[in-house]
């Protein structure tokens, strides 16, 4: 983690965010946050419920607009560039969202269908160790079987950010 707010020499930004604001009915829920995440780091937002943390990612995702501060995810500015940036992004889901009845490998073989240059469904079942669960639907997956799909799914495009 970046703990100074900036990305290492060397090293291009992949998110960078400066003073960042968003309000709901007039309640500030980010307010004036600033960091920067380098290519190839690993980075967590912590905090308690409210915090700002989940409306922080939707922005960066471009799935919000900022009410006020600078956002730019690999260069691009998430709600101009949003067709170029969901390309190049994957999202790991904080809740399943699937349909109780899909399969893993049905899963990953749709998401699959959603890219021009996929990861072979197969081999994200093997990475991730999830081929003795292929054909589970599901609602009957383990709590990390769901955590481990979602990652594949998030994966299965090739991005080069993961969310």
């Amino acid at each position: 983690m970046v703990t100074d707010g900036r990305a290492r020499p060397g090293n291009s930004a992949a998110v960078e965010v400066r003073e960042l604001v968003k309000s709901y009915s007039g309640r500030r829920v980010v307010d004036g946050l600033s960091f920067s995440v380098a290519a190839g780091e690993v980075f967590a937002l912590l905090g308690p419920n409210g915090a700002g943390k989940t409306t922080t990612v939707e922005i960066l995702e471009g799935y919000r607009r900022a009410d006020s501060g600078v956002v730019r995810v690999l260069g691009l500015d998430p709600v101009r560039d949003a067709r170029a940036l969901k390309q190049q992004i994957g999202l790991m889901l904080q809740q399943g969202g699937l349909f109780p009845q899909i399969t893993v490998v049905e899963a990953l073989r749709l998401f699959a269908a959603f890219y021009p240059d996929p990861e072979d469904p197969e081999t994200v079942l093997d990475q991730l160790q999830l081929r003795e669960a292929a054909k589970t639907r599901f609602r009957q997956l383990s709590g990390g079987q769901k955590q481990r799909l979602s990652l594949g799914l998030a994966l299965i495009g090739k991005p080069r950010l993961v969310f």
